[in-house]
């Protein structure tokens, strides 16, 4: 009798955890019902407006065709893209090295730190001379053609449009490589309207 009742509570304690394990569902079981929350990026947005300033001893530059600006304006700080075609002119009797630029950047920061654009973020468009083949297109590097970018957002005034000033340094032939072709030097700045 005793060896019965032993049997039935077993049969019962297995019965009980057969149905309490069907009964529930782990969320980690791969058919469990999971609630799939969406991730939607921020969308970026243009400028309503911007104003270049560009200008060395041999000439001044101007964009050429249409610039790409996007800015996630709700990160903090604010994160930019640039797809920027500069190109210089007023260069007559001048001879200057760089002719032109091209920045490509993705998801820069505004945070008012000086990056350097190492990877070929920047395509320098120079003339160093015969001796280089003449006009040519050189990525930025560490030590040769450098350029940086510092983006910095002006402090936020209620009611009124956010302002960003984006400030490229690009120096050309720093470490004499192209010689006999001096150095030169280009400082500019985008002033951005949001």
């Amino acid at each position: 009798m005793k060896h019965t009742h032993k049997i039935h509570g077993i049969f019962a304690a297995l019965l009980l955890v057969g149905i309490l394990g069907t009964s529930c569902t782990s969320p980690l079981d791969t058919d469990a019902n999971r609630k799939e929350t969406p991730i939607t990026p921020a969308p970026k947005v243009t400028p309503s407006s911007y104003k270049v300033e560009f200008s060395t001893a041999y000439g001044s530059m101007v964009v050429k065709g249409l610039p790409t600006i996007k800015i996630d304006t709700a990160a903090s700080p604010m994160r930019f893209w640039f797809d920027i075609t500069m190109e210089s002119i007023d260069t007559v009797g001048k001879s200057p090295l760089m002719h032109g630029f091209r920045l490509r950047l993705d998801s820069a920061a505004g945070d008012g730190m000086i990056v350097p654009l190492v990877t070929g973020q920047v395509q320098i468009l120079a003339d160093f001379g015969p001796n280089w083949g003449n006009l040519q297109t050189y990525p930025s590097d560490a030590k040769t053609n450098t350029a940086s970018i510092v983006i910095a957002e002006h402090p936020y005034e209620v009611g009124k449009p956010r302002v960003v000033t984006v400030t490229i340094y690009i120096f050309v032939n720093k470490d004499n490589y192209f010689s006999p072709a001096r150095q030169e030097q280009v400082l500019g700045t985008f002033t951005i309207t949001i």
